[in-house]
């Protein structure tokens, strides 16, 4: 009997330990990541770590390496539907779209170079998972469609643009990688999370830093003091103005709300990038996560918080 007893309580040590490495998924949609910050580059008042950027020489070859495989054929091309298309269709579709937007007439000779500095977007659909012991999140990029983006006019607050998605990419794996390219800048996204496919997630986020299990640091990367500075963090305060009809007077008064997992409806992530020229497989790192919650109907704030993935730290 003891025999027996001994065995089932190893059973369930080995199936315990087997869960906190187990890896989950992120259920999540298509999403969409700018890679092109106009204030940055005519300006250059912007830090572009902290901004959807690529500096633009990497964002450029990025867009070359995958045009090279896309003219000679050695990949092939869809729509979103996922129906193979020409490549004279696509040059076509871009020759019109520039015609409109610029005024310029462009020839098949010269297309793909001139527009690669216009690739200023890229929509992904890619899996995102986790391991419940320290909820790194790691990447796996399926499938992508660059975006020629052309702006008209922009300003601090907003951004006038014209985007035009030129094709999809599903690359198969290769065991190629001796000429993979790095991409050094931090690329900057925002991941929406859906309920209530997030639960999990968000759940196991709130029990593993409240608990201290997981190291958490400050948005802009800096230590907490104490524990308590974290725990404050799940608690949201709004001020509204207050009328007492008996005094006829306003006051301003502060509500607290506790925050809880299912307030949590994105992940702003900051990742690093690869290609691999041989495959146009899109590799991606994650450096790091900030959860965002819903503020209001119409904003959202983040928690205050940094994870960072296992021991990275920028």
């Amino acid at each position: 009997m003891r025999k027996i007893l001994t065995f089932a309580l190893s059973v369930l040590a080995i199936c315990s330990l087997k869960a906190q490495y187990m890896t989950h998924s992120i259920e999540h949609e298509f999403h969409k990541v700018g890679v092109f910050n106009p204030q940055w580059e005519t300006e250059h008042t912007l830090n572009p770590k902290k901004y959807e950027h690529i500096t633009a020489y990497f964002r450029e070859e990025l867009a070359k390496i995958i045009f090279s495989a896309v003219k000679e054929k050695r990949v092939k091309i869809y729509d979103e539907r996922k129906r193979e298309l020409n490549l004279d269709s696509v040059e076509k579709k871009i020759i019109d779209f520039e015609k409109q937007y610029s005024g310029k007439i462009l020839g098949k000779d010269t297309l793909w170079e001139y527009i690669a500095p216009f690739v200023g977007a890229f929509q992904f659909e890619e899996f995102v998972n986790y391991t419940y012991q320290d909820l790194a999140l790691e990447k796996k990029v399926k499938a992508y469609c660059p975006y020629m983006v052309r702006y008209r006019a922009f300003t601090g607050e907003s951004n006038d643009s014209v985007q035009m998605p030129l094709f999809w990419i599903f690359p198969q794996e290769s065991q190629d990688t001796a000429r993979i390219f790095h991409i050094p800048d931090t690329i900057i996204s925002v991941h929406p999370l859906r309920y209530p496919n997030q639960m999990p997630f968000c759940t196991s986020l709130f029990e593993l830093v409240k608990q201290n299990k997981i190291k958490a640091f400050k948005p802009e990367g800096g230590e907490f003091a104490t524990l308590k500075q974290i725990e404050d963090l799940f608690v949201i305060k709004n001020e509204y103005v207050y009328f007492d009809e008996q005094t006829q007077q306003e006051s301003i008064k502060t509500a607290f709300s506790d925050l809880m997992p299912e307030d949590i409806i994105a992940i702003r992530i900051g990742e690093g990038w690869e290609i691999n020229p041989a495959s146009l497989e899109i590799y991606k790192q994650v450096y790091y996560y900030l959860p965002l919650y819903q503020y209001d109907a119409e904003r959202f704030g983040q928690l205050g918080l940094r994870i960072y993935y296992k021991n990275y730290r920028l």
